[in-house]
């Protein structure tokens, strides 16, 4: 039990994770290895802070658990605090399977937490047998080096203190201070991945290796120190390319041999994946390319006369106009408007530029663009009747996080322009009209300096 709660204290001490006595939030699911971890670190004098999450996905089960989280909190933890999430919701809105949504809700939860207690660390359970079964998962999916050297001790305000303990070690020490714990019963069931790693694959490479834990913690700490030095080489080959926020990924693809891999590590900070760098190295060589976007969960890629312009994917607030008769325009920088008469006017197939009729800003309305909203409609140009703007989404194969960023413009209430795709009917130029506001989109201007180290 001792040296259980030494190997613990141990691990804290040689990674620096927690100062003696602090306080630290702790992630309390109810099972062993976070109960355990609440009560070693109690034990060892932390002062903690017991956080549960309840994502209502296994009906009384979920109950069970949550019950008794706040039960054991009680005996050792100084605070405890819970939250609630509706899992299904975040997965229909962002595209993401049931543990990803999970994940993420839990993750950010964390990080207000921390921030409501002044940025304290946030304690993770996970142990030896997590980290092999997270470095097996990684060589199955295809991975490079850093997704060989398995999870950090400390990933900014998350540590993780039990990472060199078994998880034998972890019930043992349960078991021998008759403290009990709940199951989640899903990861019994061999359906995911993961689970037939730990319930069939390790159990019966353990029995026929008996020294596959040690082999494997091993390699885990040899290409953690291959990573590092990995990561100095490429951070210098890549300052070479690398101007702000722009890449010069047409010189990079010429003077560099391993151009692709070298574009991977360089964008892999920002959410880009492998598919993606392929994708973006064979645009390079396309003379049709330019302005091409690629996006990942939080940043997006915009192709511009050989380089790589890295912009930040946000929603954005809500955005009221102030356009009227008078030439009263105020306009975000990516937006630029100007009239003129119908001798000026030429048609826009690509959907970048919007003509309006001077009678769309008779009645004092109200423009403001904003990002769209479940059961939008618009009444496309050419076209009778309406359409969704989700559809018109799903008919140009945007991916989700695409979607998100898309601008639309209306007037009061009604859709008038999608930017950069589709024109609304409303307000269309006719043969009466006599003068014409032209609003035109420019996509390489909502760019920001998003490249930071």
């Amino acid at each position: 039990m001792n040296d259980f709660i030494g190997k613990v204290s141990g691990c804290i001490e040689r990674n620096r994770l927690l100062p003696h006595a602090s306080k630290v939030i702790v992630a309390l699911s109810g099972g062993a290895d976070s109960v355990a971890l609440l009560v070693v670190l109690h034990e060892s004098g932390y002062d903690c802070i017991a956080a549960h999450c309840d994502f209502h996905l296994r009906g009384e089960e979920s109950e069970r658990d949550r019950c008794y989280a706040e039960s054991v909190a009680s005996q050792y933890a100084s605070q405890y605090r819970e939250t609630h999430f509706d899992v299904n919701t975040y997965k229909k809105k962002h595209g993401v399977s049931t543990e990803m949504a999970c994940r993420d809700l839990r993750y950010e939860w964390f990080r207000k937490l921390s921030e409501e207690y002044g940025g304290i660390p946030v304690a993770i359970a996970h142990h030896h047998d997590d980290n092999i079964e997270t470095l097996l998962l990684n060589l199955l999916r295809g991975t490079g080096i850093t997704g060989l050297t398995g999870m950090k001790y400390r990933n900014g305000i998350f540590i993780r203190p039990m990472l060199d303990c078994r998880r034998k070690e972890v019930e043992a020490f349960l078991s021998d201070k008759k403290i009990p714990y709940v199951t989640d019963s899903t990861n019994l069931i061999s359906d995911v991945k993961r689970n037939k790693l730990r319930n069939i694959i390790l159990p019966e490479l353990r029995r026929e290796f008996s020294d596959a834990d040690k082999g494997l913690a091993t390699t885990l700490h040899n290409l953690r120190d291959t990573a590092t030095l990995f990561d100095t080489l490429v951070n210098d080959a890549a300052s070479r390319f690398i101007n702000g926020n722009r890449i010069s990924i047409a010189r990079l693809a010429g003077e560099f041999p391993q151009a692709p891999a070298l574009l991977f590590e360089m964008l892999k900070p920002y959410g880009f994946n492998a598919t993606h760098v392929n994708d973006m190295m064979e645009a390079v060589n396309s003379l049709t390319a330019s302005g091409k976007q690629f996006f990942s969960s939080t940043h997006r890629a915009t192709l511009n006369r050989g380089e790589l312009i890295i912009g930040e994917n946000r929603m954005h607030p809500d955005t009221k106009l102030t356009i009227d008769p008078a030439d009263s325009i105020s306009l975000p920088e990516w937006l630029t408007a100007e009239w003129i008469t119908p001798d000026h006017f030429k048609p826009d197939r690509t959907g970048n530029t919007l003509y309006l009729d001077s009678s769309a800003l008779e009645g004092s309305p109200v423009f403001t663009l904003r990002h769209r909203k479940e059961g939008d409609r618009i009444a496309p140009f050419g076209m009778k009747g309406s359409r969704l703007v989700s559809d018109i989404f799903s008919d140009a194969k945007l991916p989700v996080n695409e979607k998100n960023t898309v601008w639309l413009l209306t007037r009061d209430d009604t859709i008038l322009w999608i930017a950069g795709m589709r024109a609304s009917r409303h307000f269309a130029v006719t043969p009466s009209t006599q003068r014409i506001l032209a609003l035109r989109y420019h996509p390489l201007k909502d760019t920001e300096n998003f490249w930071g180290k």
